[in-house]
């Protein structure tokens, strides 16, 4: 009969702390329920990081191609172009880390094997259609947010596919027996140049072109 009055109080006590924090959940969500500032961002730099995954990945690819049919100029390209945009989505990777998320690659990747000149087309024509889709708007939801550098990121990311396009186009038909050029990348943001034209120094992160890796 003693533990009577003890239960009952202990009963009341759990109840009133369940109530409390039933109240406490509703009227406060829990922190990763919040809005983050950079949730919008942090979304983007993922999406980033994966094309840029999936991009290395079908380049390095076509640069075997390209070169079991001895179009070495055009493998070369393709594989500076693999080595940029593994080195984007590092910083893109760290971009997101830094922000509070995460980043978790691709798992399965189906590559094409279409001859190099197909190869070519098909990549200049995903640039061209993924550049109208979403890197601006990319772009501009990081400035929107403040957050100038996923912007930066983003913005190198956008440029150095630009660069990449222009340089397919080039390579498209080309002649062997033409004029060959090796390519050079900065190890920082991917920025890739030709080096009969290459600068003394990265304009994208000042890098010294002393430490551009070169294919050739």
């Amino acid at each position: 009969m003693k533990l009577r009055p003890l239960f009952i109080l202990l009963l009341f006590v759990v109840s009133t702390a369940i109530l409390t924090w039933i109240y406490y959940s509703a009227t406060h969500p829990r922190r990763h329920e919040v809005e983050i500032p950079w949730r919008e961002t942090i979304a983007d730099l993922d999406a980033c990081c994966r094309r840029k995954h999936v991009k290395s990945t079908q380049y390095d690819h076509f640069a075997g191609i390209a070169e079991q049919e001895s179009r070495g100029q055009v493998a070369r390209l393709f594989r500076a172009m693999a080595l940029s945009e593994r080195l984007q989505e590092q910083n893109c990777r760290e971009a997101i880390r830094q922000l509070g998320g995460s980043y978790l690659p691709p798992t399965r990747i189906i590559v094409f094997h279409g001859n190099t000149d197909g190869n070519l087309e098909r990549s200049i024509a995903y640039e061209l259609r993924t550049a109208r889709e979403c890197k601006c708007n990319e772009i501009d939801r990081a400035i929107a947010r403040n957050n100038r550098y996923a912007a930066r990121l983003l913005t190198w990311s956008s440029s150095v596919d630009m660069r990449h396009t222009v340089l397919m186009h080039r390579c498209l038909g080309c002649d062997e027996t033409d004029e060959e050029w090796s390519y050079l990348v900065c190890p920082r943001c991917g920025n890739i140049f030709v080096s009969n034209y290459c600068e003394p120094y990265c304009p994208f992160c000042l890098t010294s072109g002393q430490q551009f890796v070169r294919f050739e």
